[in-house]
């Protein structure tokens, strides 16, 4: 924009000194530029002799399209069009790594020679400081879709889920490689959708997260349904004896680092080797930490010189406990995660929490939140509606400040509002679902929406300085106007075409913004060839800047 301002403001006056000094323009406008002028004639005349029909239609189309809003679906995001789909499998906490993998080879068998996908693959278990951190329990299934399946990623999507849910206690997760770490990242759970339940008991937390579950299983669109596997499993518990580990001067902390070196193992030193460092690794071989009679057996290190075992000054058994404690700002909390298919995010998550409502009484001290895209969403449409009205008032004081009259502004802030019209209707035929794309595209309409309607009445207030009489202000300020108002939206039009009608991955984002500018532009455009010649014929002389010393008349023969 601003390279455009400086070109408009510097060039395009300096080529026109050199292309156009000794050129004779036509005094007729061009064939196009006349059969428009025929077209909006008529239109123009209706909107002087009935301006009360006019600006009741355009009333009646905002009041409609307003209506509308609260019916349309919300998102954070478009769904994105990946082949790359990351799938997780969830099985029962404690199962072996073995069985993980016969589970993974069961899916990865039924999927392979299914001609929608590319190649599938089965990933589990984790290397030594993988930071993609899971247990043994959780598998991940890749799988590269074909072209073929993009034709209609939907009903493969839901394919592929089907297959998953045919294994017997596997929890499915599915979706994209994207989609999985932007919503990681929005809520710390792959899962558009993360209702956490926060407490300080586990068991009454688990209670609540069951309760969720069974509330929401039954509302339409909610997939991949999960609760957090938080259960109490079988372990190896070690529970120090204080008043033992003090008769022989051991501090709590020297017995953990002693524990914990001797069962997971350190890195106590590195050594050079071909110009590399290679970790030192300190641990009990596998054979001496195998049994409850080998951990009891650690030998330990008295400050006096002496050594113990660890069932000295400790009591080492087989216990229950919970599998995982999960944390978030200090406190405990389990979480209930699930997709959306089928609906839009804004309509799903509502009726989650209308039934939670409804069905789930939480004890005092606990409560619940809605994390993932849901949250971004509500946060960036707060955020962008604060941006909006911000850019509103800038846009009035500049329009203020150019016609030198506040119902003149007024006039042309009409158009916001009435490009607002366009915009909506815009969403409902292309889905009616509203993403945060779709409301940086109304912004982006606000300047050419107020630019059309700034043409016009700016038009307006030079002619009515010239001494003209009102009627011949609007008529003639319309058609000299009505070219470069059509051009300008034309143009703007154009370059948002290949954007709204293009299809493929990568223009899932872009195309909601273009829909919305499209639709804004031609409502806008439209009412604004119309709208404010019916106000200028309704409301006369008063949206006009005052003027010194004339006598100008403002009545209408017809009027």
């Amino acid at each position: 924009i601003t390279a455009s301002t400086l070109v408009a403001m510097t060039l395009s006056p300096a080529l026109c000194a050199i292309l156009l000094a000794n050129q004779t323009l036509p005094q007729e406008g061009t064939l196009v530029s006349r059969w428009v002028e025929q077209l909006y004639r008529p239109l123009l005349n209706l909107s002087l002799r009935a301006p009360q029909i006019i600006l009741g239609l355009a009333l009646a189309a905002l009041v409609t399209a307003v209506a509308i809003v609260p019916s349309l679906g919300r998102v954070f995001l478009p769904e994105f069009q990946e082949k790359s789909m990351v799938n997780s499998m969830v099985l029962f906490p404690g199962v072996s790594l073995d069985m993980t993998n016969r589970a993974g080879m069961v899916l990865y068998n039924s999927l392979k020679d299914n001609p929608l996908y590319e190649w599938v693959q089965v990933r589990a278990g984790r290397a030594p400081g993988d930071a993609d951190g899971a247990g043994v329990s959780m598998a991940h299934v890749d799988v590269e879709l074909r072209d073929t399946a993009l034709k209609d990623r939907e009903a493969s999507v839901k394919q592929l889920r089907e297959s998953f849910l045919k294994l017997p206690g596997v929890a499915p997760n599915i979706g994209g490689f994207i989609s999985h770490r932007m919503d990681e990242v929005l809520s710390g759970v792959r899962s558009a959708i993360a209702i956490k339940i926060f407490g300080s008991d586990l068991i009454e937390l688990r209670k609540i997260g069951e309760q969720v579950r069974d509330v929401i299983e039954p509302i339409a669109g909610v997939v991949d349904l999960q609760l957090e596997p938080q259960l109490p499993i079988r372990q190896v518990q070690i529970q120090y004896n204080r008043e033992a580990a003090g008769t022989y001067g051991l501090r709590m902390e020297q017995l953990s680092d002693v524990v914990e070196t001797a069962l997971n193992g350190r890195v106590a030193s590195q050594v050079a080797e071909d110009q590399q460092l290679i970790d030192i690794f300190v641990s009990l071989t596998a054979k001496a930490r195998n049994s409850l009679d080998a951990i009891r057996a650690i030998p330990i290190s008295t400050p006096t010189g002496e050594t113990i075992s660890l069932s000295t000054v400790a009591k080492v058994d087989y216990g229950m406990g919970a599998n995982v404690v999960n944390r978030e700002d200090v406190s405990r909390l389990i979480v209930v995660s699930a997709n959306v298919a089928e609906r839009d995010l804004g309509s799903v998550v509502g009726d989650i929490q209308a039934q939670i409502r409804q069905n789930v009484q939480l004890p005092n001290g606990y409560f619940i939140q809605y994390g993932g895209q849901f949250e971004s969403e509500e946060r960036a449409t707060n955020n962008l509606l604060v941006y909006s009205i911000l850019a509103a008032i800038a846009i009035t004081v500049l329009m203020f400040f150019s016609v030198k009259s506040l119902p003149a502004t007024i006039a042309i802030m009409i158009n916001l509002p009435l490009a607002l019209v366009g915009g909506i209707v815009s969403i409902v035929v292309s889905g009616g679902v509203m993403s945060v794309a779709s409301l940086i595209g109304f912004i982006t309409l606000f300047g050419v929406a107020v630019r059309n309607g700034l043409l016009l009445v700016d038009n307006y207030n030079n002619k009515f300085a010239q001494g003209m009489l009102l009627k011949d202000v609007i008529v003639k300020g319309s058609l000299d106007r009505v070219n470069a108002i059509l051009m300008t939206a034309i143009t703007s039009a154009l370059g948002m075409l290949p954007l709204a009608i293009a299809s493929g991955a990568g223009n899932e984002i872009l195309q909601p913004l273009a829909i919305v500018v499209l639709g804004g532009l031609f409502t806008s455009t439209a009412l604004t060839l119309l709208v404010i010649p019916a106000l200028y014929a309704k409301f006369g002389k008063r949206l006009m800047p005052t003027q010194k010393n004339t006598g100008i008349k403002a009545s209408f023969p017809y009027l």
